[in-house]
């Protein structure tokens, strides 16, 4: 009984989620679309976006694969959850969380492909991308629903800030925060064998 009820609730929560998921999702593909095209016209300048993931790399070097994975998970899932905790905020973090890595990516993409292939970037990208890109989209979902009903507090109308932030965060761990555990685990131990097995790089 206690299981049927906990399922209603995200079931009722996810179809509330809906139309922010669809906002994210539409955000996320015009800015990765932005950060590609970007890079066509002024590369040198894009370039300095990938600063931090060059960061990245560099702290990456010489850990051992259980570490880079535990590196990439905290990374994410830190991100990820103060996308939501920081929500409240209007929304503004969560819109800006994910305008700036769609545009990181488009950026990414763009160059790496062009030193790479398109091969390169859809075996580096698709093992782990299809979890954790999605996972990304609804952080900020739920970052920016919490944002929603924190403007509705401020204009006085019926709001429970409060409880939608405690919503957002149950919905994170009981879901997402696993699933972002996944995408590392696969972005470390799976996708680098993609790479190889279809590129030989």
């Amino acid at each position: 009984m206690h299981d049927e009820n906990t399922k209603e609730i995200f079931r009722t929560y996810i179809y509330e989620l809906k139309p922010f998921v669809w906002a994210s999702l539409l955000l996320f593909i015009l800015s990765t679309i932005a950060g590609y095209v970007y890079y066509a016209i002024e590369p040198s300048y894009a370039l300095d976006s990938l600063g931090g993931l060059e960061e990245l790399a560099e702290i990456l070097q010489g850990l051992s694969a259980f570490e880079i994975m535990l590196l990439i998970f905290v990374n994410n899932a830190v991100k990820m959850f103060f996308s939501i905790l920081l929500g409240f905020a209007l929304g503004i973090i969560p819109f800006g969380f994910l305008v700036l890595n769609g545009f990181i990516l488009g950026v990414f993409a763009h160059y790496q492909g062009a030193q790479s292939g398109a091969l390169f970037i859809i075996a580096g990208l698709t093992p782990h991308g299809i979890i954790e890109i999605p996972m990304l989209i609804i952080s900020s979902a739920i970052g920016m629903k919490i944002g929603y009903v924190a403007l509705q507090a401020i204009r006085s109308q019926p709001a429970d800030l409060k409880g939608e932030i405690i919503r957002g965060i149950k919905f994170y761990l009981h879901w997402l925060f696993p699933l972002i555990f996944l995408a590392a685990v696969i972005e470390t131990f799976i996708t680098p064998m993609v790479i190889y097995l279809i590129t030989g790089i």
